[in-house]
């Protein structure tokens, strides 16, 4: 049985490229978003552990302040502490370290040198210890005046500076002009780059740069000769058991781990859309393999007359599929391989990082072939079970076609499939579950199959017809003929199609629930809104904002009547709520790091914050329905959202538990709930709170909501505001309309990348229903030699299989469409349910039509390959085929 197989596979490869395709694009997907993320994991480990190389410990404050995904903000150290630990016995050098991410380069064309998406861009101080030196300087020379800086050699060329030129740094306290005396770069020449734009100054500028006077982040050590990192570690945490004590690899580790842990949450992210093009490939195997045995009726027949068990039968198409798959799996892999080395490349141009190269490793080759050869395996057990159902007397028939009739027990195996998926989609929804979005996912999953391959072919047959009456040549013999072959197999049709209702459900679901949420923003943003003028940070970035002089030269303008700063910091709460939920929040890892103190934090919820004026915030921002007196709100109190205040049980005067690195525990009194959206925070303090507890990197106002004095022209308003920030590229002068827009604008952003990874998926459905009309015309062969025989010309036949696929992709889109209605109607109202002042449900029609438009162009697409073998098709040949 096993020579049977490979004999089926030589006899029929051409049959199986396309099934084959479909695995090896998906496989490519996976292993490369796999392999891209070793590679850029494993890069960024090697640049801290260069950078950090001359670091054997590290020493800090143990107050931290979470701001996720791994990141932490420590308390700074007074500038005294570093020659405390410099006297410790143990120490060679000692030195105090500023680093800081609150600035931004200026390009030579005027132009902010780094965007959202690129690298960050940190301050850091130049070191005069030669041992605790990050980088080598490779032209010019260290900054020793003030008016000095180094610049790394990577953003140096990108933003088209040289050593001699006048470089600009924007930060907090406004834009400075320095003279670039030097590059910098890592690894014992310092030509490897540094994977960020750095920017290196004396140490007194730096900090003042930073908002650091007198301070540092933390401090670098390096200890005498022989002396392991952990003694070291251990001598100064017994010297100093107050502060927190890492080894300079435990400090590199932590730094790589924290920016690794974005790199998983993309990986991630991406993966999800290999596995979802895998799941709609699994489609296509099932479809081609039960025509494959379809078309074998005969030859599986006559393998039973002559002794084969139904055991031999089962093994020989899953050998067959194995096999394919193993194939596909083993060419996925290498032109995954090509695709990571493209946009490991790319990356490594766009963050300025030297990459290794990339290569397939052993998990990646078990994620391949388990991965791939499984699909394959599963998908075609059922095709390959009911062949061996085939009676040897079926080898006397002629009849080798499956008509896909459908069953009374399909309809009640597919309304079971159906139910326990959306049992288990509603339980994902209430949250019942360690894991609700993986429970959701399982019942989705089991909807789409419940409805695409079990239901889908009891409505084939009307629902064929129904679309046939929108065809312009719906009377025509061509018409008729694509709905008659399109309708002879329902269970064919209804597979086929449901590899394109997949991809169209997902991208109905997202589209919705991404144009619900965008108009919810835009409807909030404006109605909260109630300024002439926002002039806010383009960028979000804690610790970035308007430089304080900027904004008191605004608030001073004789043409404005109010302008109000908001500003924005990490805040942990504390209450009996958020405790409860803190075992299961990641942002809540307040382990043991090194030796010495830890922090003090109590486990809780880690969020952000708002700072406002009490005085102004009312005249330029709308609350909605506010419950209590806005009079209270005063220093030491909260005023919070009311869907925020209700699901952790608040209620007005409550005192509510917050911790602060700066200041610990506080607790703040609830001064009023409002319904409106304000701000990125759910609940907001005054500023005279918020700088008395927040740490000082965070006491600058991220945006300024400006209202114009009554009869002052908006225009003028506008050239001063512009005037006020012109030599401020980071900071942005809009309308309502266009800030408005710019808060919604990432949401398109997204959109633009989902759809273009959900374009894997579709493209495999289109190879799928190309796959299965090339192999129902060879099935179909004799018939169509016929229609040849009595007059039908090939451009009729042709024009059929074009209408047969158009309908076929229509029919799938429809059901896509209706799925991806009901799914995002379900998560809208949930949604909703959490938000109902804010939260609206939006179709964005015009989207759905491009996408059934899209469905018919796909369908043409798919029919070209199968149009054109019919046309080529020999009609003496196809007559007296068998």
């Amino acid at each position: 049985m096993f020579r049977v197989a490979l004999k089926d596979i030589l006899a029929r490869k051409r049959r199986l490229v396309t099934t084959g395709l479909a695995i090896l694009l998906g496989i490519a997907f996976l292993t490369g978003t796999q392999m891209l993320s070793q590679t850029l994991k494993g890069s960024i480990s090697a640049v801290f552990d260069d950078a950090y190389a001359g670091y054997d410990a590290v020493v800090r404050s143990p107050k931290e302040q979470d701001l996720g995904f791994g990141q932490r903000v420590h308390v700074p150290l007074p500038a005294s502490t570093v020659d405390e630990v410099r006297s410790v016995a143990g120490v060679a050098a000692a030195s105090g370290i500023v680093e800081s991410a609150n600035a931004k380069l200026i390009g030579a064309d005027g132009k902010v040198a780094s965007s959202s998406f690129g690298p960050p861009t940190i301050i850091y101080n130049w070191q005069e210890e030669r041992l605790l030196r990050t980088g080598k300087v490779t032209e010019g020379r260290e900054p020793k005046a003030d008016n000095e800086m180094v610049l790394d050699f990577g953003s140096a060329a990108k933003a088209g500076y040289r050593v001699g030129d006048k470089v600009k740094i924007t930060a907090n306290s406004g834009t400075q002009t320095f003279k670039l005396v030097g590059l910098v770069g890592l690894g014992t020449d310092g030509k490897t780059p540094t994977g960020a734009t750095t920017l290196i100054f004396p140490t007194a500028v730096a900090q003042e740069l930073a908002d650091l006077t007198g301070k540092f982040n933390y401090i670098a050590v390096a200890g005498d000769e022989g002396l392991s990192q952990e003694a070291l570690a251990s001598a100064i945490a017994g010297a100093r058991p107050e502060l927190q004590v890492l080894t300079g690899a435990e400090f590199a580790k932590e730094n790589a781990d924290s920016v690794g842990q974005v790199i998983d949450i993309l990986a991630t992210f991406v993966t999800v859309f290999g596995y979802i093009a895998l799941f709609v490939a699994a489609f296509i195997i099932y479809n081609t393999f039960s025509i494959l045995v379809a078309q074998r009726t005969r030859e599986t027949a006559l393998l039973r007359a002559v002794g084969a068990h139904r055991r031999q039968i089962v093994l020989a198409n899953l050998i067959e599929a194995a096999f394919v798959g193993f194939v596909a799996s083993i060419l996925g892999l290498l032109v995954g391989t090509g695709l990571a080395s493209v946009l490991r490349r790319g990356v490594s141009a766009i963050f300025s990082m030297s990459t290794s190269q990339t290569l397939p490793g052993v998990n990646n080759i078990t994620t391949a072939l388990g991965v791939g050869v499984g699909v394959t395996v599963i998908s075609s057990f059922v095709p390959s079970y009911k062949a061996s159902r085939v009676p040897p007397i079926a080898a006397l028939s002629e009849a080798t076609l499956d008509r896909g009739i459908v069953s009374f027990k399909r309809i009640v195996v597919g309304s079971g499939v159906l139910l326990v998926g959306a049992a288990l989609a509603v339980a994902g929804f209430a949250e019942l579950g360690p894991n609700p979005l993986l429970i959701f996912g399982a019942g989705a999953a089991l909807v789409l199959i419940a409805v695409s391959l079990v239901l889908a072919p009891i409505i084939v047959g009307p629902a064929i017809r129904f679309l046939g009456l929108f065809s312009p040549w719906r009377r025509s013999v061509v018409s008729r003929l694509s709905r008659a072959n399109a309708i002879r197999n329902p269970r064919r049709t209804a597979s086929t199609a449901a590899a394109l209702t997949i991809g169209v459900t997902l991208v109905t679901l997202i589209a919705i629930i991404a144009s619900s949420i965008k108009a919810s923003v835009s409807d909030a943003a404006t109605e909260a809104i109630k300024a002439d003028f926002i002039v806010s940070v383009d960028t979000f970035s804690l610790g970035s904002g308007i430089p304080p002089e900027t904004v008191k030269e605004i608030q001073a303008l004789d043409s404005v009547a109010v302008a109000s700063p908001m500003r924005f910091g990490p805040v942990r709460i504390t209450d009996a709520y958020a405790r409860k939920h803190a075992a299961s929040s990641s942002s809540d890892d307040t382990g043991q790091l090194g030796v010495g103190a830890t922090s003090d934090a109590p486990p809780g919820e880690d969020t952000l914050i708002s700072g406002i004026d009490p005085k102004t915030a009312f005249e330029s921002v709308n609350f909605g329905k506010i419950s209590g007196n806005p009079a209270d709100f005063v220093d030491g109190t909260l005023a919070v959202s009311k869907v925020f205040a209700e699901e952790r049980g608040w209620k007005l005067g409550d005192e509510i538990p917050l911790y602060f690195a700066q200041t610990g525990e506080q607790k703040l009194r609830v001064a009023f709930f409002y319904t409106n959206f304000i701000g990125s925070a759910s609940f907001h303090i005054p500023i005279e709170t918020f700088n008395k507890n927040m740490l000082k990197m965070f006491d600058v106002d991220y945006l300024l909501t400006v209202q114009a004095k009554d009869g002052v022209p908006l225009a003028q308003v506008r050239k001063e505001l512009d005037s006020a920030v012109k030599d401020l590229p980071t900071v942005t002068v809009q309308d309502l309309g266009e800030y408005v827009k710019s808060q919604t604008a990432p949401f398109d952003t997204f959109l633009a990348i989902v759809y273009a990874l959900l374009m894997l998926a579709v493209i495999i459905a289109l190879i799928g229903i190309a796959n299965t009309l090339s192999l129902s015309i060879l099935e179909r062969t004799r018939e169509l030699g016929l229609l040849r025989a009595v007059g039908m010309s090939k451009r009729q036949l042709r024009r059929s299989v074009f209408a047969e696929s158009v309908l076929i992709s229509v029919f799938g889109t429809a059901i896509g469409l209706v799925l991806g209605l009901v799914f995002s109607a379900a998560i809208s109202t949930v949604i909703a349910a959490d938000n109902p002042d804010i939260f609206q449900y939006t179709v964005p029609v015009p989207t759905l039509v491009v996408v059934v438009i899209g469905a018919m162009f796909a369908g043409v697409l798919a029919a070209v390959v199968p149009a054109w073998r019919t046309a080529k098709m020999q009609v003496l040949e196809a007559v007296s085929a068998l």
